[in-house]
């Protein structure tokens, strides 16, 4: 069969140059008004992605690229239309101002595949099941953490374990990483299902390496990012994809499994003994707000099992990092150790352990976790967010459907906001009155809004018992004189401190 006439290679060549060329106009058409970015160089259907493919970390593509642009400016990721607020005004507006506007997640097949199709807080879409979920699990952790004994009790227990491993080894040097994550990861699982995990428990081990492995498989992350991008994707079986499918459907077993047992055994009318005994209590109270049609949905498994999930993925990561970003600056800074140890000193005396009533009289320990968040900058930049309608930033146009990523480290580090910021001082968060400054809106680790993190309050209450009870009992110092912690910072999914090694010697 011959092709017609008309159908040469000049005509195809010639066809594909239109479309291509179409399809640009059609890309800077849809980016007008919005802030400015790298058009020259977006390729057609990949627009700007080869920018994060240059083998740099997030943090130095992103410094580049606000270098040309300015701490706001905008370019196209894939199929998507993606600005990047880098100052603490438009993060606020983002965050804070117009919360509503922006409080949507992307479409991401990711997100979808590793929430039970979005039955999540974190990486749900926002709307009314959304609120209703987050307002359950919110009223869930502030029921769980009321009873102050009780969460003390939960974590004076891990903690107790750690400082006996720093004990056991005699002033030698080691690498505190591990024991670190261990103890952060069972304290969660303590407060989660009221039962503590030795490190011979065979699901708390699979689950926490599971995690890890989520936050430390780069090859992964990479293509999932990338496959992202493109909607289209998630109807193919690339590699990446189907590797994180199988991650997270062994997480959600092992977590379900836990759930039967706490179903199983709970009672309404005992005192609350675990969050997901809280969960189940909040449930049960919940079932009479809502109608008989949206209880399946609203009140299934699935919302508690991606709750605990949440929980114990981000917070075991986000808190243990935080904590060894801590050690190792207090010990480039054994002045800041010593301050805290006065204090603790005076406040505590040495017959007892601190408690979360002695938080507002110890804000050197709260300043020191607070520099640690804001310095270490564990998650360099929000969880992406989504407009949900036509909106402005900054004067600028923001279309719906536009994904906006606020970067939290670049606030944290910008000389306008603080002083000598690339510093590891925590007096800068401690008033002339010697009192904790606790509103500085340039200060967002948890983020801020409605998307702010859940965890936050569980978070702040596992460092400060921590650190208090470190610091109380021990002093760290370098492995060798003159031999100090690497704190330049390993950028992954998150941002940590390269293994280093300390000696903890015990406080007379």
């Amino acid at each position: 069969m011959e092709l017609p006439e008309f159908i040469t290679f000049g005509n195809v060549f010639l066809a594909i140059v239109f479309i291509l060329i179409l399809n640009q106009m059609i890309e800077l058409y849809q980016l007008r008004n919005m802030p400015p970015g790298p058009r020259l160089t977006s390729l057609p259907f990949i627009g700007n992605m080869l920018s994060f493919d240059s083998g740099e970390s997030f943090g130095e593509v992103t410094r580049s690229l606000r270098k040309k642009y300015g701490k706001l400016y905008s370019l196209k990721i894939g199929s998507f239309k993606t600005i990047f607020a880098e100052d603490a005004a438009s993060v606020k507006e983002v965050l804070v101002n117009k919360s509503a506007d922006y409080a949507g997640r992307p479409p991401f097949h990711s997100f979808q595949m590793t929430t039970l199709g979005g039955k999540d807080i974190a990486l749900g879409n926002y709307g009314p099941a959304w609120k209703f979920h987050r307002k359950l699990f919110m009223t869930a952790v502030r029921r769980y953490i009321s009873d102050q004994q009780l969460i003390e009790r939960r974590m004076s227990e891990q903690a107790t374990r750690l400082l006996r491993y720093f004990e056991d080894q005699e002033g030698a040097a080691f690498d505190p990483s591990q024991i670190v994550t261990e103890s952060v990861a069972n304290v969660i699982c303590r407060i989660a299902f009221g039962e503590h995990f030795d490190s011979s428990h065979t699901d708390f081990q699979e689950l926490l390496q599971l995690n890890i492995s989520v936050f430390t498989d780069d090859e992964m992350n990479i293509q999932v990012f990338a496959l992202d991008q493109f909607p289209v994707a998630k109807f193919f079986p690339f590699k990446a994809y189907r590797k994180m499918q199988k991650i997270f459907d062994r997480i959600f077993e092992i977590l379900r499994s836990q759930l039967r047992e706490q179903e199983t055994a709970f009672d309404p009318k005992a005192a609350v003994e675990s969050l997901t005994g809280s969960l189940l209590k909040e449930r049960i109270a919940a079932e009479n707000e809502v109608g008989a049609e949206e209880k399946a949905s609203l009140l299934s498994d699935d919302y508690i099992i991606n709750a605990l999930e949440d929980m114990f993925s981000a917070g075991y990561e986000t808190t243990s990092t935080t904590l060894r970003w801590a050690i190792a600056y207090l010990v480039h800074h054994p002045e800041c150790q010593r301050e805290i140890q006065r204090q603790l000193d005076e406040v505590v005396g040495k017959d007892r352990m601190p408690g979360l009533d002695d938080r507002p009289n110890l804000p050197q320990v709260q300043a020191t976790i607070m520099e640690s968040l804001r310095l270490g900058n564990v998650v360099e930049a929000a969880l992406p967010h989504y407009t949900l309608k036509d909106t402005t930033l900054a004067g600028y146009r923001v279309p719906k459907d536009t994904v906006v990523v606020a970067n939290l480290m670049a606030v944290h580090m910008d000389p306008s906001c603080w002083e000598n910021p690339a510093a590891f001082n925590p007096r800068r968060h401690i008033d002339a009155d010697g009192q904790l400054i606790t509103n500085s809106g340039n200060f967002l680790p948890f983020s801020a809004g409605r998307r702010v993190c859940a965890g936050e309050a569980l978070a702040k209450v596992e460092l400060f018992i921590f650190l208090s009870w470190m610091l109380h009992k021990f002093t760290f110092l370098p492995q060798e004189d003159g031999v100090l912690p690497d704190i330049k910072g390993v950028n992954r999914f998150t941002r940590f401190p390269a293994p280093f090694q300390i000696r903890a010697v015990k406080r007379q």
